[in-house]
């Protein structure tokens, strides 16, 4: 799908990975330097299992998460072209999800002490969810000294 669709999965990053690996070359924890060059060209999502059982659909539509009131879902409207611009999210291209693809519930909810709203991608949602992509036993207490 990813090859397929370049157009929608744009990366940016304003570093310039060779040029990164190569001033990192005599850097003595190799297994790091190549872990975190692996991770600015393929992406990071640590204990994740993309694949993770045959219970799993190919493609997933959280489309049933419907938004509770017309105020939020005019400011996730309005949110959604702002990441658009943005480059944050990729552009609708239709109403089918390609092949390997899971939809995220996007929720608005407030923010602390305001009246403003926060759009929050809600991967926790539903029964094929991408955090149930996640080894649990892996997540559990404060491990970020090891990512």
């Amino acid at each position: 799908t990813i090859h397929e669709n370049p157009h929608l999965f744009h990366v940016s990053t304003p570093i310039n990975i060779d040029r990164f690996a190569s001033a990192l070359a005599i850097h003595p924890n190799r297994a790091f330097v190549a872990s975190v060059v692996r991770t600015l060209k393929i992406g990071l999502w640590p204990w994740a299992d993309t694949n993770p059982s045959s219970d799993f659909p190919e493609t997933w539509d959280n489309a049933w998460a419907k938004i509770p009131s017309t105020e939020e879902s005019q400011f996730i409207a309005a949110q959604c072209i702002e990441e658009v611009d943005k480059g944050q999210h990729s552009p609708a291209f239709g109403p089918h999800l390609l092949p390997g693809m899971y939809s995220t519930p996007n929720i608005a909810v407030p923010k602390p002490h305001s009246d403003d709203l926060r759009l929050v991608a809600n991967q926790s949602a539903g029964e094929y969810c991408q955090n149930n992509m996640v080894d649990k036993s892996q997540t559990k207490g404060a491990r970020l000294d090891s990512l």
